[in-house]
């Protein structure tokens, strides 16, 4: 074959590949679902947009917000885990430059009747001419892997900061229960006593004294109960405080009521918005670069290379600076036969490519259906908490008119037994739907894509 037709078919080769270079693997329309304009969900009651950070960040949740992010463990592997891939990216950007190394050898040898010495210093260089771009599918790959690891450790920091809150509500939801556990147990005490008086002056029966007696214990065992869940909810935030569980963490807060408003947006821009969907499209698009990477492995590489040094039977000889030997080379390696390893390398790839895809598509449908179920329940839970404060005024009346009737022989102490116990049901419920109401909101921010690394601190 002649030199010029040689050239071109180089050339024809060299452009068809080099157009594979930008060829992406990922089905466009498979990750790009059509979304709908608004959320499903009717949001109406959030539409005020109300600010509702403010109600709940009290500068003791502040810093222990600040600490958290800090000291938290699990957070700290993940920005170590970012550290490594910024080294990484370091290790395959530095495949585009040339490779130096230096060589000393110094050697005897010889016969029975004469000996030598060898001695050689050299440099020598070494180069990979990414000619088909699979060098730069390399580093694309190592740069999306850093990019994910980034959105990962942004992620774990909102998640952080939405159970810290959280976990700090539940312990003053605890603090709360405990009050009112004492309350009613003194409560059950003092009933027990008026109870008894009566039966001692033969006004009331020994099965009223039973029922109150029993009545007693089983506030004061729920006290107990609850102490001990306090202590579990406290040792809870210590942990994601990074510190010993010692349940010795004082917090002073009540338990707000928050506004109605948050600003929900659009589907759309939740994509562009939450760090764990960023994370999920630069895992897609980096295993898009992996296929590309391992497709080109079947091509031949071009490696230039070239060596400058000197040889001396005198070793001092070596540093006078006469470097007379020289040599360069260029190198073509290319895969002839691997028994269809690198097809089904790439073919492997491939197929992990489209498993992907499928993931981040759950992930995206995930993220949606988490936004639905938290604008659901939080329309519920303000209907919810409005419904449960009329039956707790009702429930508290009727505990205090059923007490009063009783001692005039009006009703059965049982009555007084139900009343108390609707009226402790409906005081619970206020108290728990308050802290159901800030969990769900926090869940809402983040399943939006907020910031609470940064918003918790700053208005909505």
């Amino acid at each position: 074959m002649n030199s010029p037709l040689t050239a071109t078919l180089i050339a024809i080769s060299l452009g068809i590949l080099a157009g594979c270079s930008s060829k992406t693997y990922i089905d466009d329309k498979q990750v790009n679902p059509e979304l709908p304009q608004t959320w499903h969900t009717s949001a109406q009651s959030l539409q005020q947009n109300q600010p509702w950070v403010d109600a709940i960040a009290t500068q003791q949740l502040l810093e222990l917000a600040s600490i958290a992010l800090n000291r938290n463990q699990d957070l700290i592997q993940l920005a170590l885990d970012v550290e490594v891939n910024k080294q990484q990216l370091v290790v395959s950007d530095a495949n585009f430059w040339p490779e130096l190394t230096g060589a000393l050898n110094t050697g005897r040898n010889g016969n029975n009747d004469t000996q030598t010495n060898t001695n050689s210093l050299s440099l020598d260089v070494n180069y990979e001419i990414d000619i088909w771009g699979k060098l730069s599918d390399n580093a694309r790959v190592t740069k999306l892997n850093l990019l994910t690891a980034e959105a990962n450790y942004q992620q774990a920091r909102d998640n952080l900061v939405a159970e810290v809150v959280s976990a700090y509500y539940q312990v003053v939801t605890s603090q709360q229960l405990v009050k009112l556990y004492k309350r009613r147990t003194d409560n059950a005490k003092v009933s027990f006593e008026i109870i008894e008086s009566g039966y001692v002056q033969g006004l009331n029966t020994a099965l009223d004294v039973y029922l109150t007696q029993n009545e007693f214990y089983n506030e004061q065992s729920n006290l107990y109960g609850q102490r001990t869940q306090l202590n579990s909810d406290i040792r809870q935030l210590e942990r994601l405080l990074g510190g010993y569980p010692a349940a010795k963490l004082m917090v002073n807060a009540k338990l707000p009521l928050l506004p109605k408003g948050i600003e929900v947006g659009v589907p759309s821009e939740l994509v562009k918005r939450k760090p764990a969907l960023q994370s999920a499209w630069y895992q897609l698009l980096a295993q898009d670069a992996s296929v590309a990477y391992t497709q080109k492995q079947r091509y031949p590489s071009l490696k230039l290379g070239g060596s400058v040094g000197t040889n001396s039977s005198e070793f001092g000889n070596l540093f006078d600076g006469d470097f007379s030997s020289w040599s360069v080379f260029a190198g073509l390696t290319s895969p002839i036969f691997n028994a269809g390893r690198l097809k089904a390398q790439t073919e492997q790839q491939k197929l992990q490519l489209k498993q992907q895809e499928q993931q981040y598509l759950s992930t995206l449908f995930t993220a949606f259906e988490q936004v639905e179920n938290a604008l659901d329940l939080d329309a519920s839970l303000q209907l919810q908490y409005q419904a449960t404060l009329k039956s707790q005024a009702n429930a508290l009346q009727a505990e205090t008119l059923s007490f009063e009737q009783y001692q005039l022989g009006l009703q059965s102490y049982t009555t007084v037994l139900d009343a108390q116990t609707r009226s402790f049901v409906a005081q619970t419920s206020v108290i728990n739907l308050k802290n159901q109401i800030i969990a769900n909101r926090i869940q809402l921010h983040l399943a939006l894509g907020g910031d609470l690394d940064a918003g918790v601190t700053q208005d909505e």
